[in-house]
């Protein structure tokens, strides 16, 4: 019944209402479990979810670094891989979130991890995020292919790399990571969906945290943890390139401000964005 009245509140741009903490709730025990399903039949058959055993995360984590050993050449590129992904915190916590070379290691060499990176990203340890140089379409041939973010593929096991505990996750204190969790969340939910992981770069430090291609035209997507909703690079998209509408996902519920020609859309509700 709740999906039902989601589904229902997305088309419409009709506010939740009273069930929209409910839903923010189930969003942030989602962050806690991850997608993985065998975290998730954990989650759901706990009695308390402040008892929720985060050990099946790390078993998840560790199972995907062993079978690594299975598929790789030498010890070395094991090696690299695991810098790499090691760094993925570190990677989006910069302020431009770019994947950077040098924060694996000092003087590290995109051809020495170019291999590794790719192992990441084809075992589905990692999503890549490439940035587009001009929002037009097709959005595949504007591509700067230097430019990219990497995320977890699931945000459980990023909660679990950082060590956020349970009330660190259900109570929305997540200080620090808050942000660049609920961006990977959302890039994780964009491609379950298969839409192409695409952001874009532009004039005054603005930039635009995804960007999708449908019938019509690119739509803007802008990712925000919180209710406060301000921002001057959706503004300035918007005035260069005047799309139809923008998607802003938030802890706000549902709406549609035609002025700014802003669709608002809760988290939890990224799963409708097709």
């Amino acid at each position: 019944m709740l999906i039902d009245k989601i589904k229902q509140c997305f088309d419409n741009n009709q506010a939740m209402g009273v069930l929209h903490n409910k839903a923010i709730d189930y969003y942030r025990k989602y962050l806690l479990s991850g997608g993985m399903p065998e975290s998730v039949k954990k989650l759901i058959s706990s009695d308390d979810y402040y008892n929720f055993d985060l050990s099946i995360l790390d078993n998840i984590i560790d199972d995907y670094l062993n079978d690594m050993n299975n598929h790789v050449t030498s010890s070395n590129e094991s090696l690299k891989i695991r810098k790499i992904y090691n760094s993925l915190p570190s990677q989006l916590m910069n302020a431009s979130k770019k994947f950077q070379y040098s924060t694996i290691e000092d003087n590290a060499k995109s051809r020495e991890y170019m291999l590794p990176l790719n192992w990441l990203e084809e075992s589905n340890m990692i999503q890549i995020c490439k940035c587009v140089k001009l929002p037009e379409k097709p959005l595949n041939g504007f591509i700067d292919n230097d430019t990219f973010k990497a995320y977890f593929s699931d945000v459980g096991i990023f909660n679990r790399v950082v060590n956020n505990d349970i009330k660190t996750i259900l109570l929305d204190d997540m200080k620090i990571y808050k942000g660049i969790i609920t961006e990977n969340y959302v890039a994780n939910q964009l491609k379950a969906n298969k839409i192409d992981l695409l952001y874009w770069k532009g004039p005054r430090k603005s930039k635009i945290d995804f960007l999708i291609s449908n019938d019509d035209e690119i739509i803007p997507i802008e990712v925000k943890s919180e209710k406060n909703t301000q921002s001057k690079s959706l503004k300035v998209y918007m005035d260069l390139y005047k799309p139809k509408y923008a998607i802003r996902i938030s802890t706000k519920d549902f709406g549609y401000d035609p002025d700014s020609k802003v669709k608002s859309v809760p988290l939890y509700a990224t799963f409708l964005i097709k």
